[in-house]
């Protein structure tokens, strides 16, 4: 069985990460180094079906929501209060085992890191711990993520209370509870419910750098630091955070920027007044 050796220094602080270094971390200082997290995690090969749930793969069979041992708590305030702030009902799965361990020393899961994915581009330890799991570019056109979705709101400007506002991604229709499925391979950077307005989301890091975001989903399958595949299951449609209805709200950045996901798309999938307005040029 080939194994891969993640290098990044669990040693550095979480000041380090923040900061986002493009060069090699430096070695820890001898007086943390008892109490440092072991840094080198040795994790199994990315094409390596999972001996039990919580592996670094999420899931075997990518037609099948993956298991999760056990729900993150409610939040006390949240546990008799539907005020937007609570932005739940949270339900997300509790990191287990040495994949816990390794994202917790690259630092994924974090609100902190949450909101770097949705501002800027991923952090160099990442990236790096991305390719050493052997991801790459996705592959397009992009996975649709909901199978019987359609296409429901666009990217760009609408109207919205209080004036214009800007709609970073694009809604797919989908019932609550319908699957949602991983638009290419990535790693889980990011599943919980921090994020106001976004609900229960999941962030994926691609292996070019690439962020794939999912937001109002009623419950999420994987947590950081698991590998997906291309059309997997990972999470379910919702209507959690700031939601008219029961819909997946999705958003795409490269280099930290929001691009029209559309354009990743399969033109198949797109509707005919789309087609038409925005015909395929050589």
């Amino acid at each position: 069985m080939r194994a891969l050796l993640i290098t990044t220094l669990a040693g550095s602080s979480v000041a380090a990460l923040a900061g986002g270094a493009l060069g090699p971390a430096a070695p820890p200082a001898a007086a943390h180094a008892e109490r440092a997290t072991p840094v080198a995690e040795v994790v199994e090969d990315a094409a390596t079906p999972p001996k039990a749930p919580g592996s670094l793969v999420a899931a075997p069979d990518l037609d099948r929501l993956p298991t999760v041992l056990q729900w993150k708590a409610v939040p006390r305030r949240c546990r008799r209060s539907r005020s937007r702030r609570c932005n739940g009902p949270r339900r997300v799965p509790e990191p287990v085992g040495k994949t816990e361990a390794f994202a917790r020393a690259l630092g994924l899961g974090t609100h902190q890191a949450a909101a770097e994915m949705i501002r800027t581009a991923p952090r160099w330890e990442w990236l790096d711990a991305a390719k050493r799991l052997g991801l790459r570019a996705p592959r397009l056109p992009l996975r649709w993520p909901v199978d019987e979705g359609r296409f429901g709101r666009g990217y760009g400007r609408g109207r919205a209370a209080g004036g214009p506002r800007h709609h970073r991604g694009i809604d797919f229709t989908a019932e609550v509870g319908t699957p949602v499925r991983a638009v290419a391979d990535a790693l889980v950077g990011y599943a919980d419910n921090t994020v106001a307005g976004y609900g229960n989301l999941l962030v994926l890091i691609h292996g070019d750098g690439s962020v794939s975001s999912y937001a109002h989903l009623s419950a999420i399958h994987v947590f950081p630091g698991q590998v997906v595949r291309r059309g997997q299951q990972v999470a379910q449609a919702g209507t959690t955070g700031i939601s008219r209805g029961p819909h997946l709200h999705f958003e795409w950045r490269e280099g930290g920027e929001p691009r029209d996901p559309m354009d990743r798309f399969d033109r198949a999938r797109w509707p005919e007044w789309m087609r038409r307005a925005r015909p395929e040029t050589d």
